[in-house]
């Protein structure tokens, strides 16, 4: 008895003197584990970074409380599990609630905190749930805001897809978690650095029609218009060493530039300025319609039926062509596209309109899951050319965007009418499939003036003529008109950028944009986070429709048979054991 006694009194010390060790440890060594197969509950480094150099709070009030269907329960669980892990790894510095923003049950205070919360940049979801007394009505704010002092930052936590299924969305929604609450709280807590020029002088888009994305850009980045002009200095400043001015240092005034949808032709002053602003490592996002086409001029009210589009000379195919890609001087035309309206009628006085898919408006894909667009809404494109990839293949070249299988292709100059509409398109011609549109491309770029200057030039200590870029990244979209947004000029307002007017869908033209220049100019690789890929384990309808009785009786007796089946084994073999005895 003693013995025994003793032992135990030992093992309780030992397990004692255990758990005060692991304690101790504990206290010196952080370390969390995650052992899921897909790395579920863990943050990629550039998150762990920046949670641990946050200088102030960070305080994060999530609208995901109250009485939803499962798969809400499950989006809000999969984020207070993220936010666990920032609250880890920040040392205290990051905190968070969640809060039932419907839970006023005055009906004026529930509508102003609704009010309240859409002025801050949160959008509502409607789910229709079914009840003992039908379908219900509910409006639920899948978002959080991210507060870091007197900033305030909205974050739309439940992805958009148009005509995604649902457990795909709320999937997808799950899989962007770490990167939308990160991107938010790198938002709040720093102050915006870095530059991004819109180059004008080309006839290309102006403020007005880029009101949008340069607004959505200017809360990350200072950005601004600059017209090039022939001179050298125009995106990069030569700051030079010695009094007489015969040598300098380069350095770029912007961290990248935007070309949207030039009109008219650069010269080689201009072309050789943003050669070399390249060579010393800038990035660039060209968007170039090689085909005039513009929906303005047709118009089947009026009889504007039919306009002829035609190419344009811009005197960019070199360059671009030495930079790895071919902007072909045609148009694209899918099945899979956008509609628009188009008269069919006249009731009394009203004339009739009705929506058609317009071929020439196709909706853009990606086949892959980079970063830039993992998780994307569709996007909308408008009288698009194809792109083909050429040059040295040591450059790395990632189609970012393409066409569906159904896809069509025109040389210019051709008629586009609106008169096609009215039959049915020869499926039989879309025989192309996934079009590249919106190319990536990456590595040590080669200067197009390579050998075609004289010494004077290549030899200047001023200029400082580069052959070869640093490492850099080029991103071509051959649609001018991606990034515009719609502007009335009567009453001086502009439309968000990617809402459809017809059809009150938002496209998702403003988040890829904005996710390939982050990725771009953001040296942090916050945006890799983005990258989480999520096995979607769903139950087999048809399985269930066709065996659920079998299904319910294995899934409730099953467990119950074999509970008392291991209770019967092991009442023999207890009794076994004490009958011997």
């Amino acid at each position: 008895m003693n013995k025994t006694r003793t032992k135990d009194i030992i093992g309780f010390f030992i397990g004692l003197g255990i758990l005060l060790l692991l304690n101790i440890i504990s206290s010196v060594a952080f370390q969390r584990f995650d052992l899921t197969t897909e790395n579920r509950y863990s943050i990629s480094e550039p998150t762990k970074q920046l949670v641990e150099s946050l200088e102030n709070d960070v305080y994060i009030t999530v609208y995901l409380e109250g009485d939803f269907p499962a798969s809400f329960k499950r989006l809000r669980n999969e984020t207070k599990e993220m936010l666990d892990e920032f609250q880890a790894y920040s040392n205290g510095k990051v905190d968070f609630e969640f809060i039932n923003p419907s839970a006023a049950i005055d009906k004026k205070e529930r509508e102003e905190t609704y009010r309240n919360l859409y002025k801050k940049g949160l959008r509502p979801t409607d789910l229709n749930i079914k009840g003992e007394d039908g379908v219900s009505q509910k409006i639920v704010w899948p978002g959080a805001i991210i507060s870091y002092g007197e900033v305030q930052i909205a974050v739309q936590l439940l992805k958009s897809q148009f005509g995604g299924q649902p457990e795909l969305i709320l999937n997808q929604s799950i899989e962007s978690l770490e990167y939308e609450l990160a991107f938010g709280i790198k938002k709040a807590s720093t102050p915006s650095v870095q530059s991004i020029a819109f180059v004008e002088g080309h006839g290309e888009l102006n403020k007005y029609e880029t009101a949008d994305i340069m607004g959505s850009l200017r809360e990350y980045y200072n950005v601004e218009r600059v017209a090039i002009n022939g001179n050298v200095n125009s995106l990069q400043e030569r700051i030079y060493t010695n009094q007489d001015s015969t040598n300098a240092i380069v350095q770029k005034r912007f961290d990248a530039i935007v070309i949207a949808a030039p009109d008219s032709s650069f010269n080689e002053k201009d072309k050789f300025i943003i050669d070399q602003y390249i060579m010393y490592g800038g990035k660039v996002i060209w968007l170039i319609d090689q085909v005039f086409a513009d929906m303005d001029s047709l118009d089947a009210q009026y009889n504007n039926n039919t306009i002829l589009a035609t190419s344009k000379n811009l005197n960019l195919d070199d360059q671009l062509f030495n930079y790895g890609v071919r902007f072909n001087k045609d148009l694209v035309m899918d099945l899979r596209s956008a509609p628009i309206p188009v008269v069919n009628g006249q009731y009394g006085n009203q004339v009739k309109t009705k929506l058609f898919p317009w071929p020439y408006f196709p909706f853009l894909f990606s086949n892959n899951d980079h970063p830039v667009n993992k998780n994307l809404d569709v996007v909308k494109g408008e009288f698009m050319g194809s792109i083909d990839l050429v040059g040295k293949s040591d450059l790395k070249k990632t189609v970012l965007l393409s066409t569906s299988e159904t896809t069509k292709i025109v040389k210019s100059p051709t008629r586009v009418s609106l008169n096609m509409l009215s039959f049915e398109p020869p499926v039989q011609q879309y025989n192309k499939k996934n079009i590249p549109v919106a190319v990536l491309v990456e590595g040590n770029f080669e200067s197009v003036y390579k050998n075609r200057l004289t010494p004077n030039i290549t030899q200047s200590k001023q200029i400082k003529f580069k052959e070869k870029s640093d490492s850099t990244q080029q991103l071509f979209i051959s649609d001018g008109d991606l990034i515009k947004n719609e502007f009335d000029e009567q009453s001086n307002q502009f439309f968000a950028l990617g809402f459809d007017k017809y059809t009150k869908q938002v496209y998702g033209n403003k988040s890829f944009f904005l996710n390939a220049l982050n990725y771009m100019v953001d040296e942090s690789g916050l945006i890799l986070s983005n990258n989480k890929s999520f096995k979607i384990r769903l139950l087999d309808t048809q399985e269930i429709k066709e065996n659920r009785i079998q299904i319910q009786l294995i899934t409730t007796l099953a467990p119950i048979v074999l509970t008392i089946l291991i209770g019967l084994i092991l009442h023999t073999i207890r009794k076994k054991k004490y009958t011997r005895n």
